[in-house]
């Protein structure tokens, strides 16, 4: 053995997984997207090729591991607060303020997923990595809409699957936004109004009684 190879952990499978999708963004971050290939990412890791080959296959599904670990931290970030739960606007203002503090603290890991995301969606053997994340972050939205409609006993008045694009659609336009303008004047309110779009949506899950009704 050599003494000057580097030492390599053995770690388990998911927190390698966690390492080589760090690394990748760090390629991008370093090199830009056209530098990321598997090889440079186990360059980067610092393992063999085939670790990186086992862990995901192909380009593709490392793009689109990276993308989808970044979207779930956003939606994580997003959530993390104790939101009021029979107030389903007022969850959506607090959540959307709290993307605006992630952004202002985690600025450059946005900003990288923010171009691997833009060259994903122009590349053609990349842009099924693109969709797939924002199927599955529309979706875990969706369910965290459900979730809240149990737990309050209250529906939106708009079909839940609108509501959650819509709330992913808001989530990007600012993501975008401020990684380009960087507005801090202005941030917290377009916020505001972003999040008076859902002031509304929600009614009581019974059906109100007619007039007619309450006279019997």
């Amino acid at each position: 053995m050599n003494p000057e190879a580097p030492t390599r952990d053995y770690l388990p499978l998911e927190e390698r997984r966690e390492r080589l999708l760090d690394a990748a963004l760090s390629v991008v971050a370093e090199s830009g997207v056209a530098a990321l290939s598997l090889r440079r990412v186990a360059e980067r890791a610092d393992v063999a090729h085939r670790v990186v080959t086992y862990a995901f296959g192909s380009k593709t599904a490392l793009v689109e591991a990276v993308l989808h670990r970044a979207s779930q931290r956003a939606l994580d970030a997003v959530w993390a607060g104790d939101l009021p739960l029979d107030d389903f606007a007022e969850s959506v203002r607090l959540s959307l303020h709290g993307l605006a503090r992630d952004l202002r603290r985690h600025e450059s890991e946005y900003r990288v997923v923010s171009e691997l995301t833009a060259s994903a969606r122009a590349h053609p053997q990349l842009r099924a990595a693109a969709q797939s994340e924002i199927a599955a972050s529309t979706r875990a939205i969706a369910e965290s809409i459900e979730r809240w409609s149990s737990m309050t006993g209250r529906a939106l008045t708009t079909p839940t699957p609108v509501v959650a694009a819509a709330l992913r659609a808001s989530v990007d336009g600012l993501v975008e936004w401020w990684l380009s303008s960087h507005d801090e004047r202005v941030l917290d309110d377009v916020v505001e109004v972003l999040a008076s779009a859902f002031i509304g949506r929600e009614a009581d899950q019974e059906r109100p009684h007619t007039a007619e009704e309450q006279g019997r």
